[in-house]
């Protein structure tokens, strides 16, 4: 590892207005020096230079007053563009793409198994460029639970792509005549994407995947329509079919088909050639419609193939969509918050890991698991109320580990153990699941004796050094490894406890307690207390590596603040402590509009790397590890960086209207370059940094030193605009570790008003509940009652402590 020297921390010397937003002011294809040097201003302060502005004005950050600060997010990955890429392979013009399904089932049964059985998936590249089939079949898959590596190799090396050309070039080459994507309703998985082509034609697609009742394949509906003008009154609408395996493809009515294994069925009178479907359009009396069928898994289709692409069959497909993802989200709790756009992440971000499941992705080399990020992942499923999906998911990844293995000699064993305890002493305590702990109690006892004989026989009486993730081999004594294991150990004590197994309890929390002590003393012999009074501790104890100047300025300080986080949000250090644990991250260049940052190649601000990995050319942030910060941020309540952190996520930590973002994303503008990229999109736990964020601002779950859950903090975080005159915001059947919980605030501002009904939950015993109205700057509370009886208040926060049921709060506001 590299140790920075330890410096004295200078004062930043920060203009008295930074640099302003000019993301909304840039033309493709070249971004503006103005707008180049105000990026890698903001990156070379040492506190978030953008971020600590926003949260010093009356209102906040909003959506609005964060979106102009970065052009968005567009590619996605890999993108050689040539067959043969493998499992790495993605979208061949590296535009971000959507891996489109519809389940045959409920998806805690279909998404959830750990073999890929009957699921398939259709990549919808969002430029409309075309579809990437299936990344499972007809391809043989290695168990996705062996190792990986192995997994790797028996992947499909090259994939089956649809393309389309319009006008001579390919839909969507040139980015300036693009009209971005959208989602049917602002979430739905059905594609919508416009193009206007050399000679001035344009097009709109539109795409989804669903089922056919003519064919057991998975089958991506395709409309496009070309619009003439006075000039350009022709086109030519070219569909290329790639197939490693060169089939000799015919046209035979609507199918386009290699003996009975068709691959796409058509309307219209195109012509075929080879691989190429071409239509010639007139456009002279008006728009011309082609409708498509794209077989993921080329496939018998009953019948000559019309019904498929019948204007009414097309409808009733569509519809079937957006059917069937209204019915699941109804499933799970209700959300009701007064920002159209946000509400539209929240519900695709749902849809999205609803579809992933367990995995990290889909339809790349990340399709597989990471336990410790995706425990957290499916968590954000239970959170809102997905409890079968939750305990699905979670019983799946129970069974994973990277443990052994050629790619794994040695391993990160000890982190996957502590995020396995968390995880299942997490799902118990929202869903009081007794069978589930017992189903597994033999899994779960084996990692805490394996924990008892480590400490043991440590020679510092920890856990002992092993490897520190998946990027960096080196074993160590891994600060990140010991605390979540400190912290699942001692969650699953709780669980014991409140199981009545105190046999359980008294036979591991002898040892618990003496791992507790030695690791403290561990981490007191190697945290650094610095001048401005801020705290340090290494990513690896008794290192004797010092603090970082700037935290971003090495890949090895990157990973710091990467896996810091899991050790600060786990109830380890004092208040004080946390206090000078945030102070060092905030004054050291660990944030970037509330968003963590990462510097996977420790590339100086400015040395954009265009031909690097994509959301990694330089340096930029990685919000995959977001959640565990905006967690410390909620323990600690800090609301305003939670908002921050909401926001900032929001409009840069993903494609804009698609909701889609890979592993890491670029900050700092490349040479050549216009729009931002992203490491191997979609990615579940980076959509799920961002749910579990938003929960934790809508309500909170305090717990004591020994991890008994004894409170709730509601609306603790939530934009001050949410609750502006006239304004709602409303949740129902949130599930806590007390029982669902749910309120809806009224703001009546003009009138000095805010009204909350708040339901209770029935398991609360003598925890603490307290309730906060953030509402726009200028109002001040001064006054609360529920059924006529004054209530304590305290800054914006009501105390709620001791009521029970359905509790009506009328909150008075001065100002």
């Amino acid at each position: 590892m590299v140790a920075a020297l330890l410096l004295a921390p200078a004062t930043p010397a920060l203009a008295a207005e930074p640099p302003p937003p000019l993301a909304d002011r840039q033309t493709w294809p070249t971004l503006s020096q103005e707008y180049v040097d105000g990026v890698r201003q903001a990156l070379a302060a040492r506190t978030d230079l953008w971020g600590e502005h926003l949260i010093a004005k009356p209102e906040g950050p909003t959506y609005d007053n964060v979106k102009d600060y970065l052009v968005p997010i567009a590619t996605g990955g890999v993108a050689t563009g040539e067959t043969g890429n493998g499992a790495n392979g993605v979208s061949d013009t590296g535009y971000h793409y959507l891996p489109l399904t519809l389940p045959q089932g409920d998806t805690a049964e279909t998404q959830s198994p750990a073999e890929p059985s009957g699921n398939h998936y259709a990549l919808h590249t969002a430029d409309g460029s075309g579809i990437t089939a299936d990344w499972h079949t007809p391809c043989d898959a290695a168990p996705w639970t062996g190792d990986y590596s192995e997994a790797y190799k028996a992947r499909c090396g090259d994939f089956r792509r649809t393309r389309f050309f319009v006008g001579g070039e390919r839909f969507g080459s040139d980015l300036g005549r693009l009209t971005p994507a959208t989602l049917q309703d602002g979430y739905l998985p059905i594609l919508r994407v416009g193009y206007r082509d050399a000679a001035g034609v344009t097009y709109t697609q539109e795409s989804f995947a669903a089922r056919a009742p003519e064919t057991p394949s998975l089958v991506s509906y395709v409309k496009i329509t070309a619009t003439g003008t006075k000039t350009a009154r022709s086109a030519t609408l070219r569909v290329h079919l790639e197939d490693p395996k060169n089939p000799a493809l015919t046209l035979n009515g609507r199918k386009v088909a290699a003996g009975n294994a068709v691959h796409l069925l058509t309307d219209g009178s195109p012509t075929l050639s080879g691989a190429d479907l071409t239509y010639e359009l007139d456009l002279a009396r008006g728009p011309r419609t082609v409708t498509l069928a794209v077989l993921n898994n080329p496939a018998e289709v009953r019948g000559n193939g019309a019904s498929v692409l019948a204007p009414g069959s097309y409808a009733k497909a569509r519809d079937s969509v957006a059917a069937y993802w209204k019915r699941k989200l109804a499933q799970g709790a209700r959300i009701s918050v007064p920002e159209e756009y946000a509400t539209r992440a929240l519900r695709n971000l749902l849809i999205q890991n609803l579809t992933m499941g367990w995995r990290y992705s889909i339809g790349n080399f990340y399709e597989q698991q990471y336990v410790p990020e995706m425990v957290d992942t499916v968590s954000a499923l239970g959170e809102f109320g997905f409890g079968d999906d939750y305990r699905a998911n979670l019983q799946t990844l129970l069974t994973m580990t990277k443990e052994g293995g050629p790619a794994y000699p040695v391993m990160y064993r000890n982190w996957e153990q502590g995020s396995k305890l968390l995880a299942a002493a997490r799902y118990y305590r929202l869903t009081g699941d007794r069978a589930f702990v017992e189903r597994n109690l033999d899994a779960l006892r084996g990692y805490l004796d394996d924990y008892v004989r480590q400490t043991a026989a440590d020679p510092n009486g920890i856990l002992e050094k092993q490897r520190c993730c998946e990027d960096n081999w080196n074993e160590g004594y891994w600060t990140h490894a010991q605390l979540v294991s400190w912290w699942g150990w001692r969650d699953l004590l709780q669980v014991f406890r409140s199981l009545g197994r105190d046999d359980l309890a008294a036979a591991y929390g002898p040892a618990y307690d003496r791992f507790t002590g030695k690791l403290r003393e561990v981490i007191d012999r190697s945290k650094v207390e610095l001048p401005d009074g801020s705290l340090f501790v290494p990513r690896e104890l008794l290192s004797g590596v010092q603090p970082y100047d700037t935290i971003t300025e090495t890949r090895d300080s990157s990973y710091w603040n990467l896996l810091a986080h899991y050790g600060f949000a786990s109830g380890f250090f004092t208040g004080e402590e946390s206090a000078k644990l945030l102070k060092y991250v905030h004054t050291h260049g660990g944030t970037f509009l509330g968003m963590v940052r990462f510097n996977y190649t420790g590339q100086a601000i400015g040395d954009c790397n265009p031909g690097g990995l994509a959301g990694y050319e330089g340096t930029g942030v990685d919000q995959v590890y977001g959640y565990q910060y905006n967690r410390f941020l909620a323990i600690n309540d800090q609301p305003d960086r939670q908002v921050l952190a909401f926001y900032g996520q929001l409009a840069h930590g993903f494609s804009r209207d698609t909701f889609t973002v890979g592993e890491g994303a670029n900050i700092d503008p490349c040479p050549g370059t216009f729009y931002r990229g992203t490491w191997l999109s979609p990615l579940s736990a980076n959509n799920a940094a961002y749910l579990k964020n938003l929960r934790e601002m809508l309500v909170h779950e305090e717990g004591d030193e020994t991890g008994s859950p004894t409170g709730l903090d509601l609306a603790f975080a939530t934009p001050r605009g949410w609750l502006a005159d006239g304004e709602r915001v409303a949740v129902a059947g949130l599930p806590t570790a007390f029982g669902e919980v749910g309120y809806t605030l009224t703001s009546r501002l003009a009138r000095g008003e805010v009204t909350g009904e708040v339901s209770l939950p029935s398991g609360l015993g003598d925890a603490a509940v307290k309730l906060r109205l953030r509402v726009p700057a200028g109002h001040r509370l001064v006054g609360a009652s529920a059924a006529g009886r004054p209530l304590p208040v305290s800054g914006d926060t009501v105390e709620l402590t001791g009521l029970r049921g359905k509790v009506t709060v009328k909150a008075t506001f001065s100002g």
